[in-house]
């Protein structure tokens, strides 16, 4: 492959990790109707969940490197993930309700530039993203239920580029950190459906400048209870973010299906 290519495949991967979130991104209980019944008691639920995202937009991740344009599917992201973690927590307590939701992944890819050294190319990625949000419940009844709130979502991206040739000792290595806190605003809408079915769709708007320029994120699910203790969900999820700290740049849109597994207690 030429030098260019070589260095878009690069940032484009990079790019991908910002989301341990962007592929196993967040179907979290803030996405599923809570229980109808408010009491004083607390009620705790945890997450996990799966993202198939797909990512289109321009990235910078290793200035000084140019911006370059990605459009790359979910087998894309796929092919060069080693490691990932996501789930979340929420606790419920009268109108009151408090998600704490957490990703961790890891990319790895490498490849060959052209020339006559045969420079050999290593890209590790790894990105952390942590949300903490309150909502609270301003309507229900015995089909609707509606939550307003608020809180922080905060990412670490870490990229690393190691480039060695094959015939000299020559070795290159460069690496970048970027860490910012975007606070966002959001609501979250419960529909129940006949028997054990119902469906959500939230949405939260943020950064202002705070953080990234612009960031936001839509979604829409289709619950089913298994049990009382155990829901199933399938939904879409879409999220945005417009970060831009010098030569550094990440204004991408990452969007794809989810599905999730909620055990309440």
């Amino acid at each position: 492959m030429s030098s260019a290519t070589a260095r878009d495949f690069a940032i484009g991967l990079m790019s991908v990790s910002l989301c341990g979130s962007a592929w196993a991104s967040d179907l979290p209980e803030s996405a599923t109707r809570p229980a109808p019944v408010l009491a004083s008691a607390p009620s705790f639920s945890v997450t996990g969940y799966v993202w198939a995202t797909a990512i289109d937009g321009t990235s910078a991740t290793l200035p000084p490197l140019p911006a370059a344009d990605i459009s790359l599917r979910f087998r894309d992201v796929l092919k060069e993930l080693n490691g990932a973690f996501m789930a979340s927590a929420e606790m419920r307590i009268d109108r009151w309700s408090f998600l704490v939701d957490g990703q961790f992944s890891q990319l790895t890819t490498g490849g060959t530039l052209p020339g006559p050294f045969s420079a050999r190319l290593k890209l590790r990625s790894q990105s952390l993203t942590l949300q903490g949000s309150a909502f609270y419940r301003v309507h229900e009844d015995d089909v609707f239920a509606l939550d307003v709130g608020g809180g922080v979502r905060f990412w670490n991206l870490n990229t690393k580029l190691e480039i060695a040739s094959g015939l000299t000792s020559l070795r290159i290595d460069h690496s970048e950190t970027q860490m910012w806190a975007d606070p966002i605003v959001g609501a979250r809408l419960g529909v129940e459906l006949d028997g054990p079915w119902s469906l959500t769709v939230a949405g939260d708007i943020g950064g202002f400048g705070a953080g990234s320029r612009l960031t936001w994120q839509g979604l829409g699910s289709v619950n089913y209870a298994w049990s009382e203790s155990l829901t199933l969900k399938v939904g879409y999820r879409a999220l945005h973010i417009d970060y831009r700290d010098g030569g550094f740049l990440y204004d991408v849109t990452q969007h794809g299906p989810a599905v999730a597994a909620t055990y309440q207690f």
